[in-house]
């Protein structure tokens, strides 16, 4: 488990790990100007087949990660939105914010995370994914298209993941082989054992 592991990474690991098949590679560092970041997972398909989102959208079988979860103060990701849309203005035509540039809340749009990327998978045929606890896309609607298609810049919400999770969970036919994880066996003991179901909308 992560240093910084939180329960939405944790969802996603089960999610890339159990539901796509992927091999996963945590935290790769990342050097950035006065310090470390990272990349939070770095996953390859292991049949190099398709990685379904929520939604319908298939992209690639190499895909780097970020999971953000900031539901304490910002509920509604209004704040994600924001923060998100200047991130993504900051690009300009480029398909990464420049070296250097401060204050960059998304950090994988940032340039030293798409070069380290570049280095994991030889090349650039890779997809960059935003988990999120949820994201207010009012603002930028019309943009997401593009950003999926031309820059392969991917939001997928807590929710929807979770949904995909579950729908997934309900035709397996050996459940119990997630109970090889403590975030699998805890949704298994969650949504078989006890029954759980998931509120409509």
């Amino acid at each position: 488990m992560g240093t910084h592991s939180n329960a939405l990474s944790e969802l996603t690991r089960l999610w890339l790990e159990q539901r796509h098949g992927c091999l996963l590679r945590e935290e790769v560092p990342v050097r950035v100007d006065r310090g470390t970041s990272d990349i939070d997972f770095a996953a390859i398909r292991a049949d190099g087949g398709t990685i379904q989102l929520p939604g319908g959208i298939g992209v690639g079988a190499r895909i780097i990660v970020e999971a953000k979860d900031e539901h304490d103060y910002d509920p509604s990701g209004e704040d994600f939105a924001r923060r998100f849309l200047k991130d993504i203005d900051r690009m300009g035509e480029e398909q990464y914010i420049p070296a250097h540039a401060r204050c960059v809340k998304f950090s994988m749009l940032r340039e030293e995370h798409y070069r380290v990327a570049l280095d994991l998978f030889g090349g650039s045929d890779f997809d960059r994914l935003f988990v999120l606890h949820a994201m207010d896309t009012t603002a930028f609607e019309d943009r997401i298209p593009a950003l999926s298609e031309q820059r392969r810049i991917h939001l997928v919400v807590l929710k929807d993941l979770l949904r995909d999770l579950v729908q997934w969970y309900g035709g397996l036919d050996h459940r119990a082989r997630l109970r090889n994880s403590l975030t699998g066996d805890l949704f298994h003991l969650l949504f078989g054992f006890c029954g759980v179901s998931l509120p409509e909308g």
